[in-house]
């Protein structure tokens, strides 16, 4: 019952991530289609031709200077899906914040999953879980 919550999308999922530099807008939707890296591996990249769909919608939650808090809601779950629609010239724009593949390595990555609700999976009622990241 819960795998066919993640396979419905019926899970909300929100992560929180300091990125480098400040959005021109307060939200927005990414949209780019991912695949391995073959050369690269593990890193992924955009490919129109062989890449499966990735989308996940963000919105600003604090602007700090010249990195900005941003909320991530990924609608799909491809592997580096956020570092990459972050820090890719067709999403963001801007990498993640001690991301060591698609950005500038520092002492961690700066990327959270900060909030879960499901439904249970016996009595179907809704179950939340959150927690403040460390670095908010």
């Amino acid at each position: 019952a819960l795998q066919q919550q993640f396979i419905q999308r019926s899970v909300t999922k929100r992560y929180i991530a300091l990125i480098e530099g400040v959005p021109s807008k307060d939200e927005g939707d990414i949209s780019l289609p991912l695949r391995v890296d073959l050369d690269d591996r593990p890193k992924q990249l955009v490919c129109y031709e062989h890449g499966k769909h990735a989308e996940t919608h963000w919105q600003v939650y604090q602007r700090q200077g010249l990195r900005t808090l941003v909320y991530l809601y990924p609608k799909t779950g491809r592997t580096h899906q956020l570092r990459m629609h972050c820090a890719h010239h067709d999403g963001l724009h801007m990498p993640i914040v001690g991301d060591d593949l698609y950005g500038v390595a520092t002492n961690r990555l700066h990327l959270h999953a900060q909030y879960l609700s499901l439904n249970h999976p016996v009595n179907g009622k809704e179950m939340v879980f959150e927690i403040k990241a460390d670095f908010e």
